[in-house]
């Protein structure tokens, strides 16, 4: 029986959703096919098959920036670089058994969790229902066993439940930045609180310039947990902050020998420890001038626009 539930509330803040580059998108195709544009509550959703490409992508807004693609032929398969990155947060943990995704998108993640973890019990919170709308219908989004759609705010959600996460995904966006109550030191400790021992969240920045907010969010992170790992996805323009509550780190060796165990036991379809010997970074000791944000002082479209404080006048 399928335990897919929808919960309503009243949303708090901006959407949620992932932010991705997806070259093929970014050039005319030939063959482009609008199977849906409409204004929800918060953003023109647009879905657009790119036929010459075999790709299904979700665009918010009149943005060509893509917040989601599928393969049309294998509506599976991850094709974003970042949401392969992100696979890494699954691997760094022993046994995920409760897992958080902040930001449906396209649903790309969820139908990858459930097929390749149908063990998972796996919450998603999107703050939109017309996106939870649009994956069902475009997006092959059909539900599983041990899966909930909880539609509210993110930051409202954690708040109000206790329940504990082994991982925790956040890839909340608006059309191209991250919601402002979702980029503090105060959101960040509240998703801490939610985690169990050994608990790991993975959070995509997707800042393709570096400027004072990757700057800030990084030193968030930072702040917050004992440990913490930065993966650039590529040429993607996605960047990621892994957090744990480890008290010692975990080697990159390490962390590819887990991946390199997952794989054999799942057909993944990418090289996932390939993937993590290539992008991993510690960030935990890393030197950054800059003060975490916080709810009282988060001028994230302002940082955005301005360069880093160690680069001035260089």
């Amino acid at each position: 029986m399928k335990r897919t539930v929808v919960l309503a509330a009243v949303a708090v803040g901006l959407v949620l959703g992932g932010v991705a580059v997806w070259v093929g998108a970014q050039s005319a195709s030939k063959r482009e096919k609008v199977r849906y544009d409409r204004e929800s509550r918060y953003y023109r959703v647009r879905v657009v098959d790119y036929l010459d490409e075999g790709r299904r992508c979700l665009h918010f807004s009149k943005s060509r920036g893509v917040q989601s693609s599928m393969f049309l032929d294998d509506p599976y398969k991850l094709d974003l670089r970042y949401s392969r990155t992100m696979m890494a947060a699954l691997a760094l943990h022993a046994a995920p058994k409760d897992v958080l995704l902040v930001g449906l998108g396209g649903a790309s993640i969820p139908k990858f969790i459930t097929k390749h973890w149908p063990e998972i019990r796996l919450d998603v919170v999107e703050i939109d229902p017309d996106v939870v709308k649009v994956c069902r219908e475009w997006f092959h989004f059909k539900g599983a066993p041990g899966l909930r759609i909880i539609v509210m705010d993110g930051r409202m959600y954690l708040k109000r439940s206790s329940k504990a996460y082994d991982v925790i995904l956040l890839d909340a966006y608006a059309a191209d930045r991250i919601p402002f109550h979702l980029t503090t030191l105060e959101f960040v400790r509240l998703v801490r609180s939610r985690l169990k021992a050994g608990g790991i969240v993975a959070s995509n920045l997707w800042e393709p310039v570096v400027n004072r907010f990757y700057d800030a969010e990084r030193k968030t992170f930072q702040t917050a947990f004992p440990q913490t790992y930065l993966f650039k996805a590529g040429t993607s323009g996605n960047i990621l902050v892994f957090a744990t509550l480890n008290a010692s780190p975990t080697s990159e060796a390490a962390w590819v020998a887990r991946a390199k165990v997952l794989v054999g036991e799942r057909d993944l379809k990418f090289d996932l420890p390939g993937l993590i010997a290539d992008e991993y970074e510690v960030l935990t000791d890393c030197k950054i001038d800059e003060k975490p944000l916080t709810d009282d002082m988060a001028p994230v479209d302002t940082l955005r626009h301005e360069r880093p404080k160690a680069r001035i006048g260089k």
